[in-house]
């Protein structure tokens, strides 16, 4: 007879792994999901207590959690090295920077020399290719910034004068423009990978490969404020409480 052969099952469960940021954000994202439970029963509450005539007179309880830490223990799988962002190719860039400016400049009546606009463009290769060349993290608001002080540059090098008004269309309209085209590649933060399922941090854990994360959440409180704008509306910005 043939002999018979014992075939184990394959493991069936991948354990699961997430990025650390991702963890941490949860739990501040639960405590904060919390606390606007808590505030809306404290909101019924207190509707309650209006209507008692015997609790009216009474303060209404309200849970607040100021501090919250958190012990939590998990395994370190690996770390994922971040990359640089990739700007565009500074020609491209400078070219759509300058067809957006004689779009600007005719449709809003601005009178400039075609000179600034030639010194503008110049000056701004030169100066994304710098960025280019610096080896720097590339991000929307570094190219955006030098698109305007490439702008400033030439508007003092061509000694030409705009009112406030025209500078800020030309600033806005430049920015927006550029702030689509400026980056090939958007850079990636570095992350660390981790296992935080209890029950496989139990199962895969020694006590040289445990790592214990306390983490103190400290709550904090913000509130409308209200102004009114130059314009004659309403400007509501949060601010501390």
């Amino acid at each position: 007879m043939p002999k018979a052969s014992l075939s184990l099952p394959a493991r069936s469960r991948a354990y699961s792994m997430t990025d650390l940021g991702d963890i941490i954000g949860s739990l501040m994202v639960g405590l904060i999901r919390a606390r606007r439970m808590a505030d809306e029963q404290t909101a019924v509450l207190a509707e309650y207590y209006r209507t008692v005539p015997l609790l009216e007179g009474l303060s209404v309880p309200r849970i607040r959690v100021p501090e919250l830490t958190v012990d939590l223990p998990v395994i370190i799988e690996k770390y994922q090295e971040g990359e640089l962002g990739k700007m565009a190719d500074p020609a491209e860039i400078a070219n759509a920077a300058q067809l957006q400016l004689k779009s600007t400049v005719s449709r809003n009546n601005i009178t400039v020399d075609p000179i600034l606009i030639d010194v503008f463009v110049d000056e701004l290769k030169n100066r994304l290719t710098i960025t280019q060349q610096s080896g720097a993290s590339i991000m929307r608001e570094t190219v955006v910034r030098t698109v305007q002080a490439a702008l400033a540059d030439a508007l003092r090098m061509t000694k030409t004068t705009l009112t406030v008004l025209d500078k800020e269309i030309i600033a806005r309209d430049l920015r927006t423009s550029v702030s689509a085209s400026s980056i090939a590649e958007e850079p990636a933060t570095s992350s660390i990978v981790v296992d935080a399922i209890t029950a496989e941090v139990k199962e895969k854990a020694s006590a040289k490969s445990i790592v214990r994360l306390r983490i103190t959440l400290m709550e904090e409180g913000l509130e409308w404020s209200t102004q009114a704008s130059e314009s004659g509306g309403v400007i509501r910005t949060l601010q501390p409480e």
